[in-house]
Parts: structure tokens; C-alpha cells; sequence
């Protein structure tokens, strides 16, 4: 019996693209957190100098939702490019 290997290389594409993808979101986090957390901290040694764990909360809880949204959207408008276009049957 033959194998079947037609996808193999369409396949790998894919698995390289989505791990070079996942692997970009994961830097973009890092650096986004970077940014964030440091304007924190300017603002609190300016102010009266008291962290709170809440406010942390508040800004890393939106920066994870919104990369996560985008990449949602992102990827479901590269499926949807991707999907065939339904014909009529005659």
C-alpha cells in the first residue's frame, strides 16, 4: 500500500511559521511587560513610593488579553484567506 505524503512539506511550513509566530508573541509580551512595569515604577518613585499588587494585576491582565485577542484575530483571518471559496453546485 502507497503512503500518503502530499502535505509533508506544507505541513512543516506551518509548524515552522506558527512556532516562529508563538515564539515573536512571547517577546513581544516580555518587552510590552518591560515598558509597563518601568513606567510603573517611575510613576511610584515618584508618588508616595507604595506598590500594589492590584496594579500590577491591571497591567499585565490586559496586555496578555490583547496579545491574545490579536493573535485570535490575526490567525482567523489567515484561516479564513486560506479557506476555499464554496462553489454552486450545478
Amino acid at each position: 500500500m502507497a503512503r500518503f505524503r502530499e502535505g509533508t512539506g506544507t505541513g512543516l511550513v506551518v509548524a515552522l511559521g506558527a512556532l516562529g509566530v508563538f515564539s515573536l508573541f512571547a517577546w513581544v509580551l516580555v518587552f510590552l511587560l518591560w515598558i509597563a512595569l518601568s513606567i510603573y515604577a517611575i510613576v511610584e518613585w515618584i508618588g508616595d513610593g507604595r506598590p500594589s499588587a492590584l496594579a500590577v494585576l491591571l497591567i499585565v491582565v490586559p496586555l496578555v488579553g490583547g496579545l491574545v485577542t490579536l493573535a485570535g484575530v490575526g490567525f482567523g483571518l489567515i484561516g479564513k484567506s486560506l479557506t476555499p471559496k464554496k462553489r454552486d453546485r450545478i
